[in-house]
C-alpha cells in the first residue's frame, strides 16, 4: 500500500551522499592482513584432514568442513601463472590504468590461487605456468595490495658453495614448530606398518575355502577377527548371497556398515573394479553412494584372466579396462567426497599413468600405493622391479602391496623390509606359508603380524594407520 505524506510544507532537496565506512576483516582476514603488513609474510590456512592449503584463508575446509581458522602455515611468495586476463578499460575501483594483467597465481606451498596484478611485462609476453615472485607494498596499505603487484620471477644465480673444513658445523637449518612436530611424529610412524586384509575379492569362492564371506554378516565377523589379529583396514568386495561380486548400493552399504557396526574403529577400503563386466558407473557410483575412508583406484586397461599356471592354459579371458579419463573421472570423484584413494599400481606404466593425470593437481598427498604381483596380466614379484617402484614414487607417498597366490608372503615380507606396509586376505590367496588352507583372511593377519614382529616394526592401529595415510575418520 503507497503512503501518502503530506508534502505540502516540503522542499525535496535531490543529491547523492557519500557515506565512509568502516568494517570488520573477520578472525581470518584480519590475521592475514596484518600479518602481511607487519611482517610481510604471506599466510595460508592448512587442513589437518585432507592437508590443503587454503589462500586466501578461510574459516572451513570446502572438502570435508573441518574448522581450519587457526591452522596457519606460511607459503612462498613466490609461484605460478594458472591463468590471466588483460584489463583494457578504466575504472575508478581498479587498482591501476589499463591496460594491465590480471592473474590468477598459484604460490608455492598453497594449493588455491589468489588474484592479482601481474606487472613489469609487457601483457602479450604473459604466459600460464611462467614463475612469478611478490613485490611487496613500500608503504602499508592495509589491504592485500600489500603485495603492491607479482613480477616475473628473476633467475637465480649459480653458484659453487666453499666445501666447508672437515669437522666445521654449519648453520642449523631453521625450521618452525609445526615441522619439528611433523618430523617428530613421522618418525614415531616410521616403525609403524599397516596391515589390511582383503576379505573376499571378486573371484574367491566357497567351494575353494569355506572362509570367505559373502553376507554382510559374514563381512562383519571376518573383519572383526582380522582387526582382532592386528589388521588396520579391510578391503571389501561386496557380494551377493549366491558369492557373485555386486554393484548394488544397498547391498554393498549393508555390507559396510556392518563392518562398522561390528568394528567400529576399523577403516573400511571399497573395491572400485567390484568385479567383471561392471561399466564405469557401476564401479564410481556406488564408492560416492557409500562414501567409504577408502576406495581402489586402478591405473591402467590390462588382461586380467585366470589361466593355469602350470599349464598355461586359459579358463577366463578378461580385459580390465581403466581408462585414462576413468583414472581422472575416478580419482576426481573420490576426492570430491572425501574418499582417499588407494592407487592400485599393477606395473611401471600404471604408475606412469597416475604421474600424467596428477599434474591436474586433484590428488591430496599424502598419496598412497598398492603394488600388486602375479595378476595374470600384470607383472610377476621380482624384489629389483620392488625397488624400481619405490624410486619412482613421488614425495609424500606410502606404498603397500599385495601378491596373488604363492607371491603374497614373499612380497609383503619385502614391502615390510624396506619401510613399506603389507596386504594379505582371501582374495589374493587362500592359503598360509606351510601350505595350508588359511581358516580365514585373519589367520594370514597373524602371519602376517609374526613378519612384522621379526623385522622390528608394529602393526599400526586404525587411528595411526589413519594418520600415515591422511585419512578422515567416519
Amino acid at each position: 500500500m503507497a503512503l501518502d505524506y503530506d508534502r505540502k510544507d516540503c522542499f525535496i532537496v535531490e543529491g547523492k551522499l557519500a557515506l565512509p565506512y568502516s568494517y570488520f576483516a573477520g578472525r581470518v582476514g584480519s590475521t592475514f592482513i596484518t600479518t602481511l603488513r607487519d611482517k610481510k609474510k604471506i599466510m595460508g590456512v592448512k587442513c589437518p584432514v585432507c592437508n590443503k592449503v587454503y589462500l586466501p584463508p578461510r574459516q572451513t575446509c570446502e572438502r570435508d568442513l573441518t574448522d581450519i581458522r587457526d591452522n596457519w602455515v606460511e607459503v612462498q611468495p613466490s609461484g605460478e601463472v594458472v591463468n590471466f586476463t588483460v584489463v583494457r578499460y578504466d575504472d575508478k575501483h581498479l587498482p591501476k590504468k589499463a591496460p594491465f594483467v590480471m592473474a590468477l597465481i598459484k604460490l608455492d606451498g598453497a594449493d588455491t590461487p589468489i588474484v592479482h596484478i601481474l606487472d613489469g611485462i609487457a601483457p602479450e609476453e604473459v604466459k600460464i605456468g611462467m614463475k612469478v615472485e611478490a613485490v611487496f607494498s613500500s608503504s602499508p596499505t592495509n589491504t592485500i595490495l600489500d603485495i603492491s603487484h607479482f613480477a616475473p620471477k628473476k633467475p637465480e644465480k649459480a653458484f659453487v658453495s666453499e666445501r666447508k673444513p672437515s669437522g666445521a658445523k654449519g648453520e642449523e637449518p631453521v625450521i618452525s614448530e609445526e615441522e619439528k612436530l611433523l618430523k617428530e611424529r613421522r618418525k614415531a610412524m616410521s616403525k609403524k606398518v599397516i596391515i589390511t586384509a582383503a576379505l573376499a575379492g571378486a573371484a574367491t569362492m566357497k567351494n575353494q575355502t569355506p572362509s570367505v564371506p559373502y553376507t554382510p554378516q559374514e563381512f562383519a565377523e571376518e573383519a572383526y577377527k582380522c582387526y582382532k589379529a592386528g589388521a588396520a583396514m579391510v578391503h571389501v568386495h561386496a557380494r551377493e548371497d549366491n558369492g557373485m561380486p555386486t554393484h548394488d548400493h544397498k547391498r554393498i552399504k549393508d555390507t559396510h556398515d556392518a563392518i562398522k557396526e561390528k568394528c567400529p574403529d576399523i577403516i573400511v577400503n571399497l573395491s572400485s573394479a567390484v568385479g567383471m563386466g561392471k561399466t564405469a558407473e557401476q564401479r564410481i557410483s556406488q564408492i560416492v553412494y557409500v562414501k567409504p575412508e577408502m576406495a581402489s583406484l586402478n591405473t591402467n586397461t590390462m588382461n586380467f584372466s585366470i589361466i593355469d599356471r602350470k599349464t598355461g592354459k586359459i579358463f577366463i579371458d578378461f580385459v580390465f579396462e581403466n581408462t585414462f579419463t576413468m583414472l581422472q573421472d575416478f580419482g576426481k570423484a573420490m576426492e570430491e567426497n572425501g574418499v582417499k584413494p588407494e592407487v592400485e599400481v599393477y606395473d611401471l606404466g600404471g604408475l606412469d599413468n597416475w604421474l600424467l593425470i596428477s599434474k591436474q593437481g586433484f590428488f591430496t598427498k599424502p598419496y598412497n600405493f598398492n603394488f600388486v604381483w602375479g595378476v595374470a596380466g600384470g607383472m610377476s614379484f621380482r624384489p629389483d622391479m620392488f625397488m624400481v617402484l619405490k624410486n619412482a614414487l613421488p614425495e609424500d607417498s606410502n606404498f603397500t602391496t599385495c601378491g596373488v597366490g604363492i607371491e603374497q608372503f614373499p612380497a609383503i615380507t619385502m614391502s615390510c623390509l624396506v619401510g613399506g606396509h603389507m596386504r594379505v586376505g582371501l582374495e589374493d590367496n587362500i592359503r598360509v606359508p606351510n601350505g595350508e588352507l588359511a581358516k580365514g583372511s585373519y589367520e594370514q593377519v597373524e602371519w602376517a603380524v609374526r613378519i612384522a614382529e621379526s623385522l622390528g616394526r608394529e602393526p599400526a592401529t586404525p587411528d595411526e594407520a589413519r594418520e600415515i595415510m591422511g585419512l578422515r575418520k567416519r
